[in-house]
């Protein structure tokens, strides 16, 4: 068995072959016989990668891939400036120079290609590499450079070997032989001692945790009870909560981590699957008044346990807990990071309050009808008992700030229901992300008089919670409002990175990507969302636009009934759907859908402006027109983000009427 540390060295006969005898490598002087290097050139360390930039050699600690040109230019340009926008141009400049005519283009998407296969990243969920759409790429890790220079008479180490010495002429003098041996003796030892202390670094480094994403899968219900799965729910999300509030990097969201609920997969697949490096398990038992929770903390990289931990508390000591895990978890995955505080003071809280808003949260996380009029009721149930515990009316505020776009409900009525409950939240406690950002999308549906206050209310919810991927995908749609298109893909991007397995995030992507014509990319999101949640309906529509402007009616016509099947209560569903059937023919399926939409407006039960899309399926300009001078007269913001349906709004865009109606949008809401 090979030897290392201090036994190999206690093994050494003869320094001339020291490199046959240590098993370890000596960083900075031997690696191994295919990737050596000679404490040249610039060196960067990331994640669990380090790259020698002058041999082109990106290697772990136990693989070493050597980079051709282009791949090796692109990548140190990212890694000088980590966490950076560096653009396309800059990237042709820095891998051609300026005065090159060449396809850079085709030659930077070959070379980004490559470096994502070095580093076994992927462009959909990039652990390295992140794409700015239409800029550029940003290194999304902390980069350690180091510059090594060598002096110009500093001997060239080979495989196999240590530095021969120059030791000035040799005499034949016993006196200068023995000095000579003596030099030569010195300069190894020097070696070998400068290799001993750099493998122990190195052995530190190793087993040092650098971990920048995280994931914490479902804990297991191990409680005699099977009905206590909502409390292991419950306190999962907390612990998701609290450690995307601590941790300076991305956390995934509870969307995603719920997919692996009892599952089987191996822990290093669904690394893979998220995109992260370390995976937080556990279990929770539960027994009367007694909660018994165990942690365990896996680096994913290496598939090995970092650390592990059990509490046993009292259901009312279930706040403290949490609060305690995660600053351990926080401290063990932190490294080098500045983790924000936690705060360990926590206000003693009714544990049957507690209860009732795991409770909540645990049906409206089903987002059916009947899940959230369920999360109502014990939302209300808490605040009953407790009038002046915050969650319970963060809850209350989300679940009617959704209501309406999962039932028949008025509309008008659930959103102030949802104001009057956010406000009450944040006056308890100013520092719930949940709540600002409901504030932010409330301020959007109240447009004309609250369109600045969105923009504040998003960006507090951010401040307070970076891996908030909510906040992230609302704010997308406050800026598609405002026009800003390119900011609006990437706050999508970032929601969709914090929750790559969330049905809803991927499929409104989709739709984004839609409406600003990139219709390849939205159709992959699109259908990652069908695979993702078979039963969603949205996407359907969405693709049955795109095929009817790609000129596949008979598509178009199917993906339309399909997620009317599946979503046919939905207004937005209705209102696509009837346009791509109008619009091929089938009036008699529209006609239908547009008195059901028609009921829905004079109820205030759906957006305003959906029967004028199947108007225009219909080919009936001026019934169009004339339904968004009424929703215009009715809510002057009503116009605002029909720019997501351009594909549908195109055949106005000329109309004096149109423009009219456009135009007095914009001029109260810029």
């Amino acid at each position: 068995m090979p030897r290392s540390g201090a036994a190999a060295i206690q093994g050494v006969e003869n320094p001339g072959t020291l490199s046959e005898n240590l098993s370890f490598p000596l960083k900075g002087l031997f690696l191994n016989k295919s990737c050596f290097w000679t404490m040249s050139g610039r060196v960067y360390r990331f994640g669990a990668f380090e790259l020698l930039s002058q041999e082109g050699e990106l290697r772990t600690t136990d693989s070493c891939v050597r980079l051709q040109e282009k791949p090796l230019l692109l990548l140190t340009a990212l890694l000088d400036h980590p966490q950076e926008l560096v653009t396309r141009q800059q990237l042709r400049e820095r891998m051609w120079g300026s005065e090159t005519f060449v396809d850079y283009e085709q030659g930077i998407n070959v070379a980004i290609k490559k470096v994502r296969q070095a580093l076994s990243d992927s462009a959909e969920n990039p652990r390295f590499i992140e794409t700015i759409a239409k800029k550029g790429y940003r290194f999304l890790l902390p980069v350690e450079i180091v510059d090594q220079a060598v002096p110009a008479n500093f001997p060239t180490v080979e495989p196999g070997r240590v530095p021969e010495v120059a030791a000035g002429p040799v005499s034949e003098s016993p006196r200068s032989h023995r000095r000579s041996r003596l030099v030569a003796f010195a300069a190894a030892g020097a070696l070998l001692l400068v290799g001993i202390w750099l493998f122990q670094v190195e052995a530190r480094a190793r087993h040092s945790t650098q971990i920048h994403s995280l994931a914490v899968l479902p804990l297991q219900n191990l409680s005699p009870d099977a009905g206590q799965e909502y409390f292991a729910d419950g306190i999962t999300e907390e612990l998701i909560t609290d450690l995307a509030q601590t941790l300076p990097f991305r956390v995934i969201s509870r969307t995603s981590v719920m997919r692996y609920k009892q599952t089987s997969e191996p822990i290093t697949q669904i690394a893979r699957e998220l995109g992260v490096e370390a995976i937080v398990e556990g279990a929770v038992a539960r027994s009367g008044n007694r909660v018994t929770v165990t942690i365990q903390l896996i680096d994913a990289t290496e598939d090995r346990h970092l650390w592990a931990q059990r509490y046993d508390r009292n259901v009312g000591d279930l706040l403290g807990m949490e609060a305690e895990l995660s600053q351990e978890i926080a401290s063990q995955v932190g490294g080098t990071l500045s983790a924000r505080p936690v705060n360990l003071t926590v206000s003693a809280v009714d544990p049957e309050v507690y209860e009732l808003c795991l409770m909540g949260r645990y049906h409206w996380n089903r987002r059916t009808p009947a899940g959230l009029s369920k999360a109502i009721e014990y939302f209300q149930d808490a605040i009953r008992r407790d009038p002046n515990y915050p969650p319970a009316y963060a809850g209350l505020a989300d679940a009617y700030l959704i209501m309406p776009s999962y039932n028949s409900v008025d509309t008008e009525d659930s959103y102030r229901k949802a104001e009057i409950a956010a406000r009450r939240a944040l006056q308890l406690d100013d520092t719930l992300a949940e709540s600002h950002a409901t504030l932010g999308m409330l301020a959007i549906h109240h447009w004309f008089s609250e369109s600045d206050q969105a923009e504040r209310e998003f960006r507090r919810a951010l401040q307070l919670n970076p891996n908030y991927a909510t906040a992230h995908h609302w704010f997308s749609y406050y800026l598609i409002f405002m026009k800003r298109l390119d900011e609006a893909l990437g706050e999508m991007e970032l929601a969709r990175r914090l929750d790559p397995l969330s049905p809803i995030i991927n499929a409104d992507e989709g739709h984004l990507l839609y409406a600003i014509g990139r219709y390849g990319k939205a159709k992959e999101r699109l259908q990652y969302a069908i695979e993702l949640a078979p039963g969603l309906g949205q996407p359907h529509e969405t693709l049955a636009l795109i095929a009817l402007v790609e000129g596949r009616a008979t598509e178009s016509v199917a993906q339309a009934r399909a997620g009317l099947a599946l979503d046919g209560s939905n207004p937005r569903s209705m209102a696509e759907a009837g346009y791509v059937l109008a619009a091929t023919g089938h009036v008699e399926e529209a006609q239908q859908l547009l008195t059901t939409l028609n009921e829905l407006v004079e109820r205030d039960s759906a957006a305003p402006v959906f029967p004028a899309f199947i108007y225009l399926g219909l080919g009936q300009r001026s019934q169009a027109l004339n339904v968004l001078d009424k929703a215009a007269h009715k809510r002057i913001d009503s116009l605002i983000g029909l720019g997501q349906w351009s594909t549908i709004i195109d055949p106005l865009r000329n109309d004096p009427q149109y423009r009219r109606l456009t135009a007095e949008a914009d001029h109260n809401h810029l």
